[in-house]
């Protein structure tokens, strides 16, 4: 049994925002309170040579390349970088230094870019925020508003969207994405796996691939621990029972249907579901799949190769007779996105960084080197061409240095089936609130799964009113009663 967590008290900065909202419209008049938050103005470029400094969580790329600029480096968001201090830094003035946050965890990552962007956000130019944190930055006015700024042709639509706020402005530069897809053993299931549509039929499937043979423990796996996996997990199975069970801002419009689309995950617990998937994540979920526990597995399209390439015990059976295929309700769009800190002394050179970053030359080493989905159609192409240089505007380009090596990897094969699951994504709830919703289906839901797990009875349908109530009073900037 977990501790539940504590929800974390917003209701000091929902008065806070208000408060400052109140003074901004007493100063500048009724006009003056549609004024969007991260408008002020830009200072002018530095004269000399600046250090752009970006504040990132852990890079899961799968390699750096096979010709790093720097030796040690472990990923593409440090080569990339290092590409960039090595061949344009020399002639812009601008160099680049990438801050990871240590420790692996989502949570530690928003804490400490919340901490900086309290803190007036002079620490850091760049945050390479988790998609669905962009909304809480935007309206709190600790990043700058980029429309008009960023040029957005190129990107794909899913992505772009989630750089932006409730109203629709632009925040924030997609700098990945990332979507779920269906992992299944091609030698266990015989259903065609796209016909699939819901939930219950993959449960359906699971369980008639399962033929009796014990090493195979697991229908399903997934990720039901209780950090942002489980709310990711199950948007999934409840707005594929019900596309708008919940609405835009996360609040639950249709109690039932969410009651509902639980009660299917709850039947499975203890069945195609062990209850031990209760305490797993992407890497628990991987071991399963890889090492031949487990016919059906959600996660990301990073553990694409991983899965190809394990060296676990009983790997080698999975690794010749797996395929991946968009899951057969809408994925939650996951994914980062790069904002310039309001408190930068140097926007400017900030965006050029950004623009870089997210260009189709380095979108095109994220996704055919590093692993990561790309923001960028283009960054799906089926060659095996990798990019030679860049081109700053008003500097001569660099046309004869690879930015990622020479050798592309084996996700390049998956491409078309991670822009078809793309194109079917649901984003997570856009809400500044996005966290206290996301810590209220954690500390509501898990209690209620693992109940459910042990057979304890359970009221789903007053759980899920409570819940229900819960997230009304978080959405709208309040804690919840009691």
């Amino acid at each position: 049994m977990i501790t539940k967590r504590p929800t974390p008290p917003r209701s000091p900065r929902a008065a806070l925002l208000a408060v400052v909202a109140g003074v901004a419209c007493a100063v500048a008049g009724p006009a003056g309170c549609t004024a969007a938050p991260g408008t002020g103005p830009w200072p002018a470029p530095a004269t000399g040579p600046v250090t752009v400094t970006i504040l990132s969580g852990a890079d899961a790329s799968i390699s750096a390349g096979n010709a790093p600029v720097r030796s040690g480096d472990t990923g593409m968001y440090s080569e990339l970088t290092d590409w960039w201090n090595v061949h344009e830094a020399p002639v812009t003035g601008i160099r680049v230094r990438l801050q990871m946050i240590s420790g692996g965890s989502a949570t530690l990552d928003h804490s400490e870019m919340l901490a900086d962007a309290q803190a007036d956000g002079v620490g850091y130019d760049i945050y390479n925020l988790d998609s669905e944190w962009v909304p809480e930055f935007a309206a709190a006015g600790y990043i700058r508003l980029l429309d008009g700024h960023l040029d957005t042709s190129g990107f794909l639509p899913q992505p772009l969207a989630s750089g932006r706020d409730p109203a629709g402005r632009l925040y924030a530069a997609p700098l990945t994405t990332d979507v779920g897809l269906l992992y299944y053993r091609t030698d266990l299931v015989r259903e065609n796996v796209s016909q699939l549509r819901t939930f219950g039929q993959v449960m359906q499937a699971a369980q008639q691939a399962r033929t009796g043979d014990p090493a195979i423990t697991e229908g399903y796996t997934g990720q039901f621990a209780a950090y942002e996996g489980l709310t990711v997990n199950l948007l999934e199975i409840i707005r594929g029972y019900r596309p708008d069970a919940f609405g835009p801002d996360g609040t639950i419009r249709d109690p039932a249907a969410v009651a509902d689309g639980l009660q299917q995950l709850v039947d499975q617990l203890g069945g195609q579901i062990p209850g031990a998937e209760l305490y797993g994540s992407e890497v628990q979920s991987f071991t399963a799949f890889a090492t031949g526990k487990a016919v059906f597995m959600r996660n990301w399209p990073i553990y694409f190769n991983r899965v190809a390439t394990a060296t676990l015990p009983g790997s080698g059976q999975v690794a010749g007779n797996f395929d991946v295929a968009p899951l057969p309700f809408p994925s939650v769009l996951g994914g980062a996105d790069l904002a310039i800190s309001a408190g930068s002394p140097h926007p400017q050179a900030a965006l050029e960084v950004i623009r870089f970053l997210t260009s189709a030359q380095a979108e095109r080493c994220l996704f055919a080197v590093g692993g990561y989905p790309a923001t960028r159609q283009s960054a799906y192409a089926q060659a095996s061409v990798l990019p030679q240089g860049y081109q700053v505007p008003g500097y001569d380009a660099v046309t004869d240095s690879p930015l990622c090596g020479h050798r592309t990897g084996r996700q390049l094969t998956i491409g078309p089936k991670i822009l078809q699951a793309i194109g079917k994504t649901i984003p997570r709830p856009v809400t500044p609130y996005y966290t206290e919703f996301s810590t209220l289906i954690q500390d509501q839901v898990w209690p209620l799964l693992n109940d459910a797990s042990q057979r304890k009875g359970i009221d789903m349908r007053h759980s899920v009113a409570v819940l229900a109530a819960d997230i009304q009073h978080a959405v709208s900037g309040h804690a919840p009663p009691g």
